[in-house]
Order: structure tokens, then C-alpha cells, then sequence
């Protein structure tokens, strides 16, 4: 039978080099964002191969002085992921490179055979702050999809997971690290078991989503690319603002063949602009985004005249009852009868 541990670490080596691969040659919009998070991965396998190679690696110390490096690199390249997602961008720059000087560093002082007694440390510290600016990154940008958008984001919630699992996973691994030398074998086995599994089920968790949600990986999320981009956020705004004050001013509503095309034309906004201007913005449909101010209309009628409801539900851009009757109830809970004797004809 085999060894456990070995057996699980070298199943998620495999995976993470599989993903790391997948996401290299994936055709994509978030390419710098996938290469990143490829490298992350590619890293990692390279790190948790000394579960199942210690034999080689410690038979080929000459290598494995660029694996101790390589540790260094994985909080830059998993960071990167999470910022190059939530701030687009199409380029790197030369001074991202900075990011990797601690990896450049040691492995030059492990060539020199220059003793590192602090590496633990500064690897802890650095994993601390790169972290933070994962975490930063996603608060950020949740705040401005708070107050300016309603609905939610399948790439930021995936964002959100994963940095959730690094933290999960790497608390363990402090855990098991600190307190190695005071546990038992009794409870080491279980605690290094279970921190491998993590490892593999995080991995996996990297391979069901490419498999059930390859968007996330093959194009930007509009909420996200919205927030993101400052410029396009304020010619969002004021399209907003010229959409609700021509719905506010010409009422295109009252149509009751009122179309996305129609009111694109009218308005003078292009069709997509108006369907992303409604989904992201208000959070609605087009025909939900329509009734709403239909219905608000319709209120108006019931309280200041004495037409009959079906008087009302044509005058307000209805063509059947039952769609008013259920827009209605969507829009005021309650129906437009008990709506007029609550309020009263004044």
C-alpha cells in the first residue's frame, strides 16, 4: 500500500501542473492574470514535490537551492492573480519586477552558501503581506460594487474562495510547523495529512471550475472590469443619469410596444448600453427596469383619479391584466384594489 502522504501530494503536484499547463494555452482575455496564476501553481508544485522527492531533492542540492527560491516567488505570483483580476490591465510593468527580488535574493545567498537563519521568518512575513494586499484588493473592489452597483460577482466570489483557502491552508502549515517539534507522532500524522488534503482539494477545486466555469478564466467579469476602470465607471454614471432623465422626462414607459431597441432609439443610448446600464446599475431586467416605473404610474392614478383598474392598467402601458396584476404585486406587494382602498381616491 501506498505511503498517504506522498501518494496526495503527488496527486495535487500533478493537477496544479495540469491547470498551470491548461491555463498557458487557454485562449483568453485575462491572459497576464492566467499566466500569473499558472506560475503560481507551477510553483507550488514545485514546493510540495519535496513531500513526495526529498530523496532527490537532498541527493541534488545544486537544484534544490532554486526550489527555496521558488518558495518566494508564489505570494507575488498568487497576488498578482487576485489584482491583475480585480485591475485590469494589459501589460506588466518594469517594476513589478521588484515583486521578485526576495526570490532573486535567496536564491543567491543559497549559492554563496550564505546562512540564512531569519528565511523562515521573512517567508512568514512576506506571505502576511502579500496576503493583505490580496485582501485589500477584494475589499476595494467590493466597496465600489456596493455603491455603485447591485448584484454580484461570480469572479469575486471565486477571488474571495480561493484567498479564503490559501489562508486556511497555510494556517495549518504554520500550525503543524511551530508545533512540530512538541506534538506527538500521534497527532503530527493527522495534522500533516490533513493540510496535504487541503492541498489537493484546492487543486481540485482549481480544475472543477476551469471544467463547470470556464469564464472565469477566458474573459473579465463586466461588474468587475466596471469597477476597475475609474473612467469607464464615470461614462457609465452619466449615461445612467441621461438614461433616468429622459424616462423621467418623455415617460417612454406609457408605450405598451415599448422594446430595448425601441427605447435605444428613442433615448438616443445604444441597446447595450442600456441592458448593461439596467443589469449592473439597478440590478434588474429591461421589462422589470420598464414596469417598475409603470407601476409607480399606475399608483399615481389610483390614488389621484377614480379610472377603473383596467382603465388604469392600459393607461399605465399594460396590454393584459394578469401581466399588470403580476407586475403589481411584484413591484408594491399587494394587489391594485387593496392598493386604492389603503390609500384612498383623493
Amino acid at each position: 500500500m501506498l505511503p498517504l502522504i506522498p501518494t496526495l501530494a503527488a496527486l495535487a503536484t500533478f493537477l496544479a501542473v495540469l491547470m498551470g499547463a491548461f491555463l498557458m494555452l487557454v485562449p483568453s482575455r485575462m491572459r497576464l492574470a492566467n499566466i500569473a496564476l499558472a506560475l503560481f501553481l507551477l510553483a507550488t508544485a514545485v514546493d510540495i514535490s519535496g513531500w513526495f522527492m526529498g530523496d532527490w531533492w537532498a541527493a541534488n542540492p545544486s537544484i534544490d537551492q532554486f526550489r527555496v527560491a521558488i518558495a518566494f516567488a508564489q505570494m507575488p505570483l498568487f497576488t498578482g492573480y487576485i489584482w491583475l483580476n480585480c485591475f485590469h490591465r494589459e501589460a506588466i510593468h518594469p517594476r513589478d519586477a521588484l515583486h521578485f527580488l526576495p526570490a532573486v535574493a535567496t536564491l543567491a545567498a543559497v549559492a554563496a552558501d550564505v546562512s540564512l537563519p531569519y528565511l523562515r521568518a521573512l517567508f512568514e512575513l512576506q506571505y502576511a503581506a502579500y496576503m493583505a494586499l490580496a485582501i485589500y484588493a477584494l475589499w476595494r473592489v467590493r466597496s465600489a460594487m456596493t455603491e455603485h452597483y447591485t448584484g454580484s460577482s461570480a469572479n469575486w466570489n471565486w477571488l474571495a474562495v480561493i484567498v479564503a483557502c490559501s489562508l486556511v491552508a497555510h494556517t495549518l502549515f504554520v500550525v503543524r510547523t511551530v508545533f512540530a517539534a512538541g506534538l506527538h507522532a500521534e497527532l503530527l500524522q493527522p495534522l500533516q495529512t490533513t493540510a496535504t488534503c487541503l492541498v489537493l482539494a484546492i487543486t481540485v477545486l482549481f480544475a472543477l471550475q476551469a471544467m463547470l466555469n470556464p469564464g472565469l478564466f477566458r474573459t473579465q467579469d463586466r461588474l468587475l472590469a466596471s469597477v476597475s476602470n475609474p473612467a469607464d465607471n464615470h461614462s457609465q454614471g452619466e449615461q445612467d443619469q441621461r438614461l433616468l432623465a429622459f424616462m423621467e422626462e418623455h415617460r417612454p414607459y406609457l408605450d405598451p410596444d415599448l422594446s430595448l431597441d425601441r427605447l435605444a432609439r428613442r433615448s438616443g443610448v445604444t441597446a447595450k448600453e442600456i441592458s448593461v446600464l439596467i443589469n449592473q446599475r439597478h440590478g434588474v431586467h429591461f421589462f422589470d427596469f420598464i414596469n417598475r416605473y409603470r407601476i409607480e404610474h399606475a399608483k399615481r392614478l389610483l390614488v389621484e383619479t377614480d379610472q377603473t383598474v383596467t382603465e388604469i392598467l392600459f393607461a399605465s402601458g399594460f396590454n393584459a391584466k394578469s401581466s399588470f396584476n403580476s407586475a403589481f404585486r411584484k413591484h408594491a406587494s399587494t394587489t391594485p384594489s387593496m392598493f386604492r382602498k389603503e390609500n384612498g381616491t383623493k
